[in-house]
Order: C-alpha cells, then structure tokens, then sequence
C-alpha cells in the first residue's frame, strides 16, 4: 500500500493517533492530508480538517516553522493567483490555530481578511468559532463581521456564523440571533466525527441559549 493510500484509509477511519504518528516519521504524508481539503462538502473534508490540526499540534513543539509554512500554504491555496482552490483551508488554518493557539494568534486577522471572497466566509465563520470555543477573547474584534455574516445569502454562512456567535459568547448578537430562530434552512455540521444536519434556526436557538448562559 502506498503512503497516499494509507494516509487515506487512515483519514476515512479517523484512526488519528496514527496518522500523527505517520506524519512524524514522514513529513510527505501531509500533502495527501492536504488533498482532502479539496472537497467543499462531505464527512472527508472534515477528517482530513481535525487530521491535520492534530499532527500540526504535535509537530508544533518540534518543528514550528514546518506548520507556520504550512499555513502559509493555506492562505496561498485562498488566493486567485494559486490556480488551486482551497475551499476548506479557512476551517484547516482555524482548526490548527484552535489546537495551538499561542503558536499561531497572528494568522487570525490575516484568514479573516479573505472575506472579500464570498466561497471562504462559511470556513471563516466556523474557524473564529472554533477558536472562540478555546480562546474567545482573540476574536471580539470579528463579533461585527459574524453578526453581518447573520444576513447572508447562503444558509451555511448563517449557520456557521450563529454558532460561532454562541462558542464566543457575543451578547451584542442577540437581536440578530433571535431574528434567525424560525430560519429552517439546513446546515451540514461536524460532531464527534460524524456529519449531522440541524437548521439555522436550531444553531441561532442554541446560540441565544449559550449568551444568556453567560450573561446569567
């Protein structure tokens, strides 16, 4: 079986811990990682996601510069001039800066900035949510951009951008989450390494429910 064919029953599987180990020993692995990242939708996309966030935060302590050039390689796949389109490379860069998040603060502001590109605001909206999970003080300053992400045309950008607003904890968002309660359209989520659907409207409730939580 060759690497790429491993990686990939590896990826399919989730049998992460060893495709840590893999990558460790074999740095090549991580472009057949990357390559699932190709995919705007479906349950692949997001294993390869949560794959790599774990072998970077394990590579990390060895070898930072390997990720921040990896990350560097994401933002290169967001821009026109690629001649790639790295669809799910917002969620990916988010997903690496959630596991190490003192590492990798400074590429925030910068994934964020690729909003002008309507196909990278889904990934942008989950990526500040799963950062504000962990750590939500380093993404107040995006609270503006997730609240005018709550009027957007594509319903994953709505979702994603509700429960984002929930993981942070943003008070002020609460007359647009509340607008969005009886939104039915339907989002493709990713939750304990399966793919569930739930809509708008569920994820704005949810969020609602989170703030005043914290406010309480």
């Amino acid at each position: 079986m060759s690497l790429r064919e491993k990686i990939n029953v590896l990826i399919t599987q989730a049998r992460y811990d060893e495709l840590v180990n893999m990558a460790l020993r074999d740095k090549g692995a991580i472009k057949y990682i990357l390559r699932h990242l190709y995919h705007p939708f479906g349950i692949e996309r997001w294993q390869a996601i949560e794959g790599l966030g774990r072998v970077c935060a394990a590579l990390v302590h060895t070898e930072p510069e390997t990720v921040k050039e990896l990350i560097r390689r994401l933002l290169w796949s967001m821009n026109d001039e690629s001649g790639t389109t790295g669809w799910s490379a917002p969620e990916a860069i988010g997903e690496i800066i959630y596991r190490c998040p003192d590492k990798f603060q400074e590429f925030i502001s910068i994934v964020v900035h690729a909003s002008e590109e309507e196909i990278f605001h889904r990934g942008i909206a989950w990526a500040l949510g799963r950062i504000g999970q962990l750590r939500p003080e380093m993404v107040q300053e995006f609270i503006p951009l997730l609240i005018s992400f709550t009027g957007h045309t594509r319903p994953e950008v709505r979702g994603y951008a509700a429960w984002a607003l929930g993981q942070i904890g943003a008070s002020e968002a609460v007359p647009k989450l509340a607008q969005l309660q009886h939104d039915h359209a339907q989002v493709e989520l990713y939750e304990k390494q399966k793919i569930i659907y739930k809509s708008v409207g569920q994820l704005a409730s949810t969020a609602l429910h989170q703030i005043n939580n914290r406010i309480s």
